[in-house]
């Protein structure tokens, strides 16, 4: 489904989009338009009131993944601590499951910290190679499936997992950090891998490729998303004086300067919001300054493995620039892809939503080329 301009604010059109993306199988077009009325302002009751409604219509009549979809939906713009957040999530995940108990999908839990991190395997026969997914900011595992499902039928195993900060991980109270190479270390220990192709989606392009700079078992690393900057990405629009105050530590007037705005803009304000929650950040300060760690500038030149870097040319959180720094960066990687989805062809959106299949079909292209080359070598792919 094409990209469509359902909302007249930007970030609520996008998560709109997020669910119509899939097309039938995650929505029925008419019940987004019906409440798309209701929804012009960002109202985070008004936002669970309507999609819940869909939710509640769609479980009713049977339709499992419809209801998954829109329950996820509805827990979206919550804060933390709302009850309704936490009902929403697990009608989310039993509405899911429910849809997909026959379909070849198994699930795990990874032990992590006195805890554990959520794994999908979607196993293809005589697999070409592995493929482990993660999202970012505000993703659910779940949630990649419907984007997944024709990589077994191409050859490729796929594993999507939560870290920590994400979905069931932050429910249990592990708060995301900028070290992903822990969580994807603990995965490929769990499943017994080694020379995989690691993926990172939105925020995770950072993750997926800081990962790659530490763990030799990731032999192809895809950011689904270049998140160069994290912090420059996500405040674009902010003057160097305001970065400054953020490494000198004044808190206080960061604090003050993010009460002002939040009130103006409705995707600062969930962001704000929603960065507290999953990095556990006392003050917009604290999360504004755990992400100054979040950039690539430093760990880049660590980089050996494949690299495919994915942008749309219209990505309203991260800035089209940040392609050719993060080429460019990349000075020790064994080759480097970079693909640019434009208006004209329907990808230039945050992660390709509106048209998903020209992201997935540029990775199985690239993961093929790369599997033609290496074809008769040595490297093997180990499974459990």
């Amino acid at each position: 489904m094409a990209f469509k301009q359902l909302l007249p604010l930007h970030n609520l059109n996008f998560q709109m989009n997020r669910v119509l993306t899939h097309g039938a199988e995650a929505c029925r077009e008419e019940e987004l338009l019906e409440i798309a009325p209701k929804l012009r302002e960002f109202d985070p009751k008004a936002w669970f009131d309507q999609w819940n409604m869909l939710a509640q219509r769609a479980e009713g009549e049977g339709r499992l993944m419809h209801a998954a979809y829109y329950h996820r939906m509805s827990e979206f713009f919550l804060p933390e601590g709302v009850p309704e957040k936490t009902n929403a999530y697990e009608d989310f995940s039993r509405c899911f499951y429910a849809a997909t108990k026959d379909e070849n999908l198994e699930v795990f839990e990874v032990p992590y910290e006195g805890s554990s991190l959520p794994a999908i395997r979607l196993p293809a026969n005589d697999p070409k190679g592995v493929v482990v997914l993660h999202g970012g900011f505000d993703s659910f595992i779940e949630e990649f499936y419907l984007y997944l499902r024709e990589f077994p039928a191409a050859g490729y195993t796929v594993i999507i997992f939560e870290g920590p900060g994400q979905g069931r991980p932050l429910r249990s109270g592990l708060k995301m950090k900028h070290e992903w190479e822990k969580p994807v270390a603990a995965v490929l220990d769990f499943f017994e891998l080694d020379g995989v192709t690691l993926i990172g989606v939105s925020l995770g392009g950072y993750l997926a490729l800081r990962a790659a700079a530490y763990e030799p078992r990731i032999r192809h690393v895809v950011a689904w998303n270049v998140v160069w900057d994290a912090l420059r990405g996500y405040n674009r629009d902010k003057p160097e004086s305001f970065f400054a105050a953020i490494r000198n530590g004044e808190k206080e007037a960061i604090n003050a300067m993010a009460a002002a705005v939040r009130k103006q803009d409705d995707a600062v304000d969930w962001m704000i919001t929603h960065g507290m929650y999953i990095t556990g950040s006392e003050t917009p300060f604290d999360y504004l300054y755990e992400f100054t760690r979040y950039q690539t500038k430093e760990l880049s030149p660590l980089i050996e493995q494949d690299v495919l870097l994915l942008a749309g040319e219209n990505d309203h959180f991260v800035p089209v620039e940040f392609l050719e720094l993060q080429k460019a960066a990349l000075t020790a990687a064994r080759s480097v892809r970079t693909r640019l989805f434009t208006a004209e062809e329907g990808g230039d959106q945050h992660c390709q939503v509106g048209r998903i299949d020209l992201a997935t079909g540029e990775i199985l292209d690239w993961l093929d080329s790369l599997h033609n080359e290496e074809r008769g070598s040595s490297h093997v792919v180990r499974t459990r």
